[in-house]
């Protein structure tokens, strides 16, 4: 049995009577899988390592990227081809903004501009209008916030609020809290987060950036500790305790409760 293994089964054997438990009550907590950005190496390996173990998620694009990857050989994000094989395997497609700005910093006329832009881009590109929005940056204000709001049910943090541990009874949909999955922080860190939402009924919402092989750095996490933290969701999902959803489909759930 490789490392991974050998730490999946470690953290199954600690949860395994608690999770057999609530499984006969269905699954309490509530897990979303968030990607900021839409660089190529989420659809490389992300999509490809999600498929792997049955999760979909939110991919929060920038339009502006996807665009200038349709006629680049060497591109940073994924074209639109790609952002259509994310949909195609059950993931939201939401909305990052056109050009990735402060959106603080900008005029109100600019802002709009920002969201109505991408959010054409996103209809026009894969044939759904996005329902949810992540601040670049985490920058936001009470006026952007009010801007994405009119335009998008859902906006989500970069960081700050809850950390990502969002309570179902009281989530505010226009502050949903998230957690960066951090290139020096263990995976161990994050399973244990996992297993913390099934125990406390929360929505835990987590965020990734780019993936490397080798030499992970801010924003850029080792494909290995992914693909260790999406094996815990997926246990814990095949468990019973926890239901992972796209961030557009976990809001109808808590809304149903």
């Amino acid at each position: 049995m490789n490392g991974l293994g050998r730490f999946v089964g470690s953290l199954l054997l600690a949860v395994a009577l608690p999770l057999a438990a609530w499984a006969q009550e269905g699954p309490r907590g509530l897990l979303s899988i968030t990607f900021d950005d839409g660089s190529r190496s989420q659809y490389m390996h992300g999509l490809r390592i999600a498929k792997d173990y049955g999760i979909v998620g939110t991919l929060f694009l920038i339009t502006s990227e996807a665009n200038a990857a349709q006629n680049s050989p060497k591109p940073w994000g994924m074209n639109w081809s790609q952002v259509r094989a994310f949909r195609d395997a059950g993931w939201e497609i939401g909305s990052h903004s056109h050009t990735h700005p402060y959106l603080t910093q900008l005029s109100t006329a600019d802002v709009i501009r920002e969201l109505d832009i991408s959010r054409a881009a996103i209809e026009a590109g894969v044939g759904v209008r996005p329902v949810s929005f992540s601040s670049p940056y985490g920058d936001h204000d009470a006026r952007t916030v009010g801007l994405v709001t009119e335009r998008f049910s859902n906006h989500l943090l970069a960081w700050g609020g809850s950390q990502g541990r969002n309570r179902p009874e009281s989530t505010d949909r226009t502050m949903i809290s998230r957690m960066n999955v951090d290139w020096n922080t263990p995976p161990e860190t994050y399973c244990t987060e996992i297993r913390a939402a099934a125990e406390n009924g929360t929505w835990l919402v987590l965020m990734f950036h780019e993936f490397v092989h080798s030499d992970p750095e801010p924003y850029k996490l080792a494909i290995a500790d992914y693909k260790a933290v999406l094996a815990c969701a997926a246990e814990a999902r095949d468990a019973g305790a926890i239901r992972i959803a796209t961030v557009r489909d976990a809001m109808a759930l808590i809304a149903q409760r």
